[in-house]
């Protein structure tokens, strides 16, 4: 795979609210120990400026000591806990694997690679990754770490191991009921209500005062065993511990309206109604209870509202599944060498919702490739108008305006590649011979002589920088 390829949905972004302590995942490399003082400095200020929920301040922290130390995983492995925390997958995702490339094997990288991954819905690269890590360095993983498995895990549906790491947390803590309320999600998944009842109990024995989310599940769990007072008394302490929760109100509301507290369940569902357009479960449930009390212009006007709601939802859903298997099958063409189905496929995905990054990046390399710019550059302008900050879409673009021989815009685009990717042999290479075409002799030999010790067997590299330095011998003047 070539190093700024577009990303596969299989295996997404190719090069494409954690606490964590610094002290454990630092010094990771031998180069990394050796750093200076100010530059650890800079690196720690990053980590901090994370740990406090800044992330763009932090992101370009990292950015500017992975100039100086490109090499280092740190800065792409912290860089890519600030975009998860930023819901920022795909980018979060290039990162990790940066991360992982320079420092193979270390646990706390490949956790959040699979966490990432699986969130991206890359099932099998998530599994990968897990598995390079291997029980041995589930055992070197803190606390946070391995709950941050076990999630990923559950999300997998491997419940099996999720108990497992669950059961590893509980000898290190167990007091924790953070690990009893994740056990009782873990059980409702198999089915095993009656263990995931008692996990649940456990979880509340243990924090009764601030443990709104066992309250929840517990309330939600005997609701469905039909145990409605019981239902009521947990959902109740839930919605007391967190009434910000839109979640619990509805639950709670449910249960009133079983019960036949129709005006306590309206309350509830009013208190919640600012979420409606994420929860159009509300709607549904505002319009059974209206219909309940009687009023029955209210009862359709909200029945109205949530058809609409969940109408949008489907139909969004439906795009997205149509836009991934589209994607899958071009992909798959793509593997066969089949570019002309890949492209139709492309197209189709592109067509069914125009605002999605990946079917553009795809075409618009396809069209670089066949040295179709103008085709290549609509799609470079929707991928960046989707997504400016992205390191394959800035590589393409470098390299359209470079095709084109406007050298000036392809030496910005390159550059702002850089300043995230400056270990990437293949983009340093590509900026020497911008340089080159610029007449910036002094630049270029710089970034071929980086190109040259990143990839030392790459022989184009060294003969660039020797043709370089020979033509410049050559151009100096004689001594008579």
């Amino acid at each position: 795979m070539a190093p700024f390829s577009i990303p596969r949905i299989a295996r997404l972004v190719g090069i494409c609210s954690l606490v964590f302590a610094s002290c454990a995942i630092g010094n990771t490399c031998a180069a990394a120990q050796a750093l200076p003082g100010n530059s650890e400095s800079a690196l720690e200020s990053g980590i901090q400026l994370v740990s406090t929920g800044r992330y763009p301040e932090s992101l370009a922290i990292f950015n500017q000591f992975k100039q100086s130390f490109p090499q280092d995983p740190r800065p792409y492995f912290y860089s890519a806990v600030a975009l998860r925390e930023m819901h920022r997958l795909s980018a979060a995702a290039s990162e990790i694997q940066e991360a992982v490339r320079y420092a193979p094997g270390k646990p706390e990288y490949l956790v959040l690679q699979a966490n990432v991954l699986v969130q991206l819905k890359q099932n099998d690269a998530a599994l990968n990754a897990i598995a390079a890590l291997g029980q041995q360095g589930q055992s070197q993983l803190d606390a946070a770490w391995l709950k941050m498995l076990e999630q990923t895990y559950l999300r997998l549906w491997k419940t099996d191991e999720s108990l497992k790491v669950l059961e590893l947390l509980h000898q290190r803590s167990p007091n924790d009921p953070g690990v009893d309320l994740d056990r009782a999600k873990v059980f409702v998944a198999k089915g095993a209500l009656d263990s995931a009842e008692q996990a649940l109990h456990q979880s509340v024995e243990k924090a009764r005062d601030n443990n709104p989310e066992a309250y929840f599940e517990l309330g939600k769990l005997l609701h469905q065993r039909g145990q409605i007072e019981d239902s009521k008394a947990a959902l109740l302490n839930a919605v007391k511990q967190n009434p910000d929760n839109p979640e619990y109100h509805i639950q709670l509301a449910a249960v009133c309206l079983e019960h036949g507290e129709v005006d306590e369940a309206i309350q509830n569902l009013e208190n919640a109604l600012p979420s409606a357009p994420a929860f159009p479960g509300i709607y549904f449930s505002l319009g059974r209870a209206y219909r309940q009390k009687g009023n029955r212009v209210k009862a359709d006007e909200y029945t109205a509202r949530f058809q609409q709601a969940t109408g949008d939802q489907r139909e969004r859903e439906e795009k997205t599944r149509t836009v991934d298997r589209q994607l899958t099958q071009g992909e798959a063409q793509l593997d066969s060498g089949n570019l002309t189905a890949a492209r139709s496929l492309f197209e189709q995905a592109a067509l069914t919702d125009p605002n999605r990054w990946e079917p553009h990046g795809y075409l618009a390399e396809m069209l670089l490739d066949s040295k179709d710019l103008d085709g290549a550059y609509s799609h470079l302008k929707k991928m960046e108008k989707i997504d400016s900050s992205s390191v394959v879409g800035g590589y393409l673009m470098a390299r359209y305006y470079f095709a084109r021989s406007e050298f000036g815009r392809a030496k910005d685009y390159a550059e702002r590649v850089r300043s995230s990717r400056p270990g990437n042999s293949e983009l340093r290479g590509f900026l020497g011979t911008i340089y080159e075409k610029l007449g910036n002799t002094t630049a270029a030999e710089q970034e071929y002589e980086v190109a040259v010790q990143l990839a030392p067997s790459r022989t184009d590299f060294q003969q660039a920088l020797q043709r370089l330095r020979s033509s410049q011998t050559e151009a100096k003047p004689t001594t008579p």
